[in-house]
């Protein structure tokens, strides 16, 4: 009869030899971090507390078709960092239904919306993953991305629902890859459907 662990080890999912050369290709590139903003929300009141708001109906059916859109550019994503904010962690669970629940989901107080820049890139340094996905909230977002760019006096918000994508060392200094608005991510959904 097999130990627990012997089973688990059994379902767990074969790599092949090219998953293992294209994981270290992309080692070699460097880390790639997208910065997603939260769905749209409920708006604040003094009813609900700021950490109880929960993305609205239209913020979910959005947030649904933007993560398969993400999913379409950003299909080796290794692991989903959400801020525990309630908005956030709901649309983490769209990006990771997205991916087929294939990726795991982990809450840091590193992504809440009072974050220092500081406080985010420090974080991005201590992950050991390649290809992550922040799901977050402005300004932390913004803040975090521009550090790691090293752009001062300058801004960039994301909307509810866009993401950009920042790699990290490889060959040279960190890059702006990509930014999308939520409205290009749901287009992309549609293209993946068909």
């Amino acid at each position: 009869m097999a130990t627990a662990e012997e089973t688990t080890a059994v379902h767990e999912p074969v790599q092949t030899v090219q998953d293992d050369m294209q994981e270290v290709a992309d080692e070699a590139r460097g880390r790639l971090v997208v910065f997603l903003r939260h769905g749209i929300a409920e708006e604040r009141t003094e009813a609900k507390p700021d950490e109880e708001r929960s993305l609205t109906p239209e913020g979910h059916a959005r947030m649904k078709r933007g993560a398969l859109g993400l999913r379409q550019v950003f299909p080796k994503a290794r692991a989903i960092y959400s801020s525990p904010l309630l908005r956030a962690v709901q649309t983490a669970l769209w990006v990771s239904r997205a991916y087929r629940s294939r990726i795991e989901i982990h809450t840091s107080d590193a992504l809440l919306p009072d974050a220092s820049e500081d406080v985010v890139t420090a974080f991005i340094e201590s992950l050991p993953e390649s290809r992550v996905i922040l799901v977050g909230h402005e300004p932390s977002m913004s803040a975090g991305m521009m550090a790691l760019l090293e752009v001062s006096g300058r801004t960039l918000e994301l909307r509810k629902g866009g993401a950009s994508a920042v790699r990290i060392g490889g060959e040279g200094e960190p890059s702006l890859e990509w930014v999308l608005s939520p409205r290009v991510l749901r287009r992309l959904s549609r293209s993946q459907r068909s």
